[in-house]
């Protein structure tokens, strides 16, 4: 009898311990599952840019088992649209909008949700950030740009740039406050069509000691990416440029933020806000961390510009 009631309390014991465990597990998952909840990643299109950002993002978010659900608009906005409403509707805390597209539709649908947003170029023409939303800047500050042309080319001091008012007179007008503070004349010369990068080119680089250039579709397209490089690598010209792709291309030198950065500082900014720790980084705009140097070796050569060692150790990249 006494050996049958301590099975029987085994037993008891067993079936005890054994519900526990599956509660546990249900727990865990219903954990998971919220988890997989409180972030939603909202991306204008399929793009390496966008897709490198956002690989950073959730690797940086897997110790919190944070599982992000993904929405892409696929460069429609009437379906972001959509998206953005089936996201309102969701247990989403925090909002990742990657791109300018899905930017812009969190901004019309989204407004009671924290939003962080990156890889918009001159956001503030859009209207961004509202006051629900923190962007990520894509600009590296003047003087981080300035730093490698001036370690190739110590006495640089008037730098050229060609902008299509109609895109990025803002950027344009920022880089003359910063230029200006560091003694840097900028020789700008406006361009309005695909057509007139040539002839705005030849306007100015009689009178420029560099080439600065940015993110303007109208000054940089397939068709007179290779003419600008090749024209003022004829001309003894450095170039300036704003990406790693830029510099593979031909341009001398370029200080950026990489992607995978980009998606670092965000998943960072996800934490600050789904824990309320920093409510006061709504409505603004956050600048990179330190972005990266790169430098192409075939153009400096070209240019006949020295390269010492204690040089290229400056540069984080070689091409």
């Amino acid at each position: 009898m006494h050996d049958l009631i301590a099975r029987c309390r085994r037993s008891t014991t067993w079936l005890k311990l054994a519900w526990v465990v599956l509660c546990l597990g249900i727990f865990l998952s219903l954990s998971r599952v919220a988890s997989a909840e409180e972030v939603a990643i909202l991306t204008s299109a399929d793009i390496t840019p966008y897709s490198e950002t956002i690989t950073a993002f959730k690797v940086a978010l897997l110790p919190s088992f944070q599982v992000p659900t993904e929405y892409d608009l696929q460069g429609n906005m009437a379906k972001g649209r959509k998206l953005a409403r089936r996201i309102r509707a969701s247990n989403a805390k925090v909002v990742l909008a990657v791109g300018l597209k899905a930017a812009f539709t969190a901004k019309l649908e989204i407004q009671d949700i924290p939003v962080i947003f990156c890889l918009v170029i001159d956001p503030e023409k859009y209207g961004l950030p509202t006051d629900n939303m923190v962007g990520l800047s894509l600009n590296i500050p003047f003087r981080q740009h300035l730093k490698p042309l001036q370690t190739l080319v110590p006495k640089v001091s008037r730098i050229g740039v060609l902008f299509n008012p109609k895109k990025t007179k803002g950027m344009q007008n920022q880089l003359l406050q910063d230029a200006k503070a560091l003694d840097i004349r900028i020789v700008a010369q406006e361009v309005h069509a695909e057509k007139d990068v040539s002839k705005a080119l030849h306007a100015i680089q009689n009178r420029i000691d560099a080439l600065w250039l940015l993110p303007d579709s109208t000054v940089l397209t397939e068709n007179t990416l290779d003419f600008l490089i090749s024209t003022t690598l004829e001309a003894n010209i450095p170039v300036v440029g704003f990406s790693a792709d830029l510099v593979r291309s031909g341009a001398v030198v370029g200080a950026y933020s990489r992607y995978k950065d980009i998606g670092k500082q965000a998943a960072r900014l996800f934490h600050q806000l789904a824990r309320q720790t920093s409510p006061s980084l709504l409505g603004t705009i956050i600048s990179p961390g330190r972005g990266r140097q790169s430098i192409n070796l075939r153009s400096a050569r070209h240019l006949g510009l020295s390269l010492p060692l204690d040089v290229l150790r400056q540069f984080d990249e070689h091409f």
